[in-house]
C-alpha cells in the first residue's frame, strides 16, 4: 500500500526521504472508510534552476496533509521544513488533477523536445510534478522554456501545489 509512496520518494535527497518517512506511520493510521483519498496519495512539485536566479525547492504533500518542503536555492527558507496542511485540500487538488488530465499528459513537455509547444523561450526553470494516487502514479517534466496550452495547464497545476502547501511563505 505505501511502496509506491517509497518508490516516489527514491529520486530524492536523504534528508527529504528522511523527513517523509517519519510520516509514514501517521499515513497508515490515517485511512478510514468514509476517507475518499487513498492512503498512498502523494504530491511532488520539484521547481529547478534557471538562466536566472530562480527558486529550486522540492515539497511533497501527504494524502494525511502532511507538507515537507525542502528549499534548496534562491529561497527565504533553506532545508526541511514540516507543516500540515487540511485533508479535504489534498482531495480537492487530486480532483483538480483528474479533471485536467494530468495522469494522461506525456512524460515530457519542452525537456527533450518540442512536441506539445507552440514556441520555446529562451529560458525558463524544470518543474517536476509527480502525483501518485490509488493504482494511478504519473511524473511530468515540464520545461518552462515550452509555451502552449498543455504547458499553461501544467503552470496552473504547479501553481495550485504551491498554493496548497504555502510555499510563498519560504520562497519570496
Amino acid at each position: 500500500m505505501l511502496r509506491a509512496s517509497l518508490k516516489a520518494l527514491s529520486r530524492y535527497p536523504m534528508r527529504l526521504r528522511l523527513a517523509a518517512l517519519c510520516m509514514l506511520p501517521a499515513l497508515a493510521g490515517s485511512a478510514s472508510a468514509a476517507d475518499p483519498l487513498p492512503p498512498n496519495t502523494l504530491i511532488t512539485l520539484q521547481r529547478g534552476a534557471c538562466e536566472k536566479r530562480c527558486a529550486v525547492y522540492k515539497v511533497v504533500v501527504f494524502a494525511d496533509g502532511t507538507v515537507v518542503y525542502d528549499g534548496q536555492y534562491y529561497v527565504r527558507k533553506s532545508g526541511v521544513v514540516r507543516d500540515k496542511v487540511d485533508v479535504g485540500s489534498v482531495a480537492k487538488l487530486i480532483t483538480e488533477f483528474e479533471a485536467a488530465g494530468f495522469f494522461d499528459l506525456a512524460d515530457q513537455y519542452g525537456y527533450l523536445s518540442e512536441a506539445g509547444c507552440t514556441s520555446m523561450l529562451s529560458d525558463g526553470p524544470v518543474a517536476i510534478v509527480s502525483v501518485v494516487s490509488g493504482a494511478k502514479a504519473k511524473s511530468v517534466v515540464h520545461n518552462h522554456r515550452c509555451v502552449g496550452d498543455v504547458p499553461a495547464q501544467l503552470t496552473r497545476l504547479e501553481a495550485s501545489i504551491d498554493k496548497l502547501a504555502n510555499t510563498a511563505r519560504w520562497i519570496r
